[in-house]
């Protein structure tokens, strides 16, 4: 439910930037036996008007980016890290606390995707997992996740949110960058700030009725992030009807898309939206929330999907694990991982530890896990839960605490 973007620009301006030429960037590679491709497309939903500018001709935009399976004969242009950074650091306002040099900087970084890849023919078709990225944060936000996801045999697929995401790649291949000055935006702003201090109660209690009562009151005092809940749960649907779509027609990934196997995964508001998805839509099979606090109708609704939940390790607090209730009263296979040293913006590539020394953010951004480790632990846990959710692959993982990963309190609430 934290707006990433606005607290790290925050931190920047309190804190200032430090720029360190010296800087060594290191992704993580890929584990698995598949090459990976990575593509993007733009659409729009001409069934839904914009609700964020109060021009009438304007409908839902929404942008993917797609990670593959790929023949490795066909990888041979490896793509950036961040798409367009040079575009983005053009695009800076005036009083931006980015410094220009880490657009030059991360702009020589390449992933470990390859553009115009060919989807490999080791398989007919491929499972697919959908990305939502935390509030106002970038569709590459958890690349190294998405990354690592397509080397095992999956086409993942990170969703742009118009208007509360920081920008996207149109079809044209201009940069969008999305104004935080927008008033919609600004007023789902506002709600959250203003409700901080009953969040923060949350962590009080782990009484499950009153955590419920908490979390109710949340979101009767947060009318306008309710209502983008259902835009962005509505975006992903939208995608899953265009994916449908490309699985008959389009030259790419035509009849490689298996729709019978789809999964979602977000990161803090976006880790809601997953979970709202497998409650409202039948073609998702199995989700995962990182680190959001669960708001919508699984309050009402009790999971009857597998689900797990991931939370970072607040010290010094009775509960460190909001979605408790909804972990308790699920119907179906549901999983609670807490990964101790972590915070909030461990569960995306902000732990890359590049980004620390470029940014210079304040150490309690960060937990004390090594950056690497934390995504390390995070990729295995995320890949041994859809392993056996979409290909009834069983894993130790999911089935006790890991000696492998001290780390993780594991809990699991088995449906028979």
């Amino acid at each position: 439910m934290k707006n990433i973007l606005i607290l790290i620009l925050l931190i920047l301006l309190t804190f200032g930037c430090t720029e360190n030429n010296n800087t060594v960037i290191q992704l993580m590679k890929t584990t698995g036996p598949y090459k990976i491709g990575t593509t993007r497309y733009y659409f729009t939903d001409e069934k839904r008007p914009e609700t964020f500018t109060k021009e009438s001709e304007d409908y839902r935009e929404v942008a993917i980016k797609i990670w593959c399976p790929a023949l490795e004969s066909s990888c041979m242009e490896k793509a950036p890290y961040i798409e367009k950074a040079l575009e983005r650091k053009k695009k800076l306002p005036n009083n931006s606390p980015l410094p220009s040099s880490f657009f030059d900087k991360i702009a020589e970084v390449k992933s470990n995707s390859f553009y115009n890849a060919t989807i490999s023919d080791k398989q007919e078709k491929y499972p697919i997992i959908l990305f939502s990225h935390a509030y106002n944060a970038g569709m590459s936000a958890n690349t190294i996740l998405m990354e690592e996801l397509a080397s095992y045999g999956y086409i993942t697929i990170s969703i742009g949110h118009a208007y509360e995401t920081s920008h996207f790649i149109n079809r044209d291949g201009n940069v969008t960058i999305f104004n935080c000055d927008n008033n919609e935006f600004k007023e789902r702003s506002l709600e959250r700030r203003n409700t901080l201090t009953l969040q923060s109660k949350l962590n009080d209690t782990n009484n499950d009725e009153k955590l419920c009562l908490i979390i109710r009151e949340i979101m009767d005092k947060r009318p306008k992030i309710m209502r983008s809940l259902n835009i962005w749960v509505e975006d992903t649907s939208f995608i899953i009807d265009k994916l449908e779509e490309l699985n008959k027609t389009d030259d790419l990934f035509k009849g490689k898309l298996d729709l019978d196997k789809i999964g979602v995964i977000g990161h803090s508001f976006g880790g809601a939206v997953a979970g709202q998805l497998c409650i409202i839509d039948s073609r998702c099979k199995a989700g995962v929330n990182l680190d959001g606090l669960q708001i919508g109708d699984m309050m009402d609704k009790p999971l009857a999907k597998p689900f797990m939940f991931m939370h970072h390790d607040k010290e010094n607090v009775i509960n460190n694990k909001p979605n408790n209730p909804f972990f308790n009263q699920s119907q179906s296979d549901t999983f609670m991982l807490v990964i101790k040293g972590t915070t909030h913006f461990n569960f995306c590539d902000l732990s890359l530890p590049f980004y620390s020394e470029l940014l210079n953010p304040p150490k309690e951004m960060l937990g004390s896990i090594d950056g690497f480790r934390c995504l390390k632990i995070q990729n295995d846990y995320i890949r041994a839960f859809f392993d056996k959710y979409l290909n009834n692959k069983q894993s130790i993982l999911l089935e006790k605490a890991s000696t492998s990963f001290p780390e993780v309190v594991f809990e699991i609430n088995k449906t028979e």
